[in-house]
């Protein structure tokens, strides 16, 4: 599983809407969308933000992502 698709779940898992995740961390609902839809790629401190807005470690986000 891509990593977009990966960070959708674990937004979905913390009870957020695209919209509130992308006020706290500062970008457009559009950019957000577009990184959990594939079309384009967070950069690694944008990853780094959702990983601590969701509650999960990087090594976590990439391990799982691995797996699949």
């Amino acid at each position: 599983m891509e990593i977009g698709k990966r960070l959708a779940e674990c937004r979905r898992a913390s009870g957020l809407t695209q919209q509130e995740a992308a006020n706290i961390i500062h970008v457009s609902r559009q950019c957000l969308g577009n990184w959990e839809n594939g079309k384009r790629e967070p950069r690694i401190d944008d990853i780094a933000q959702l990983c601590q807005l969701y509650g999960v470690t990087l090594d976590q986000l990439i391990e799982w992502q691995n797996k699949n």
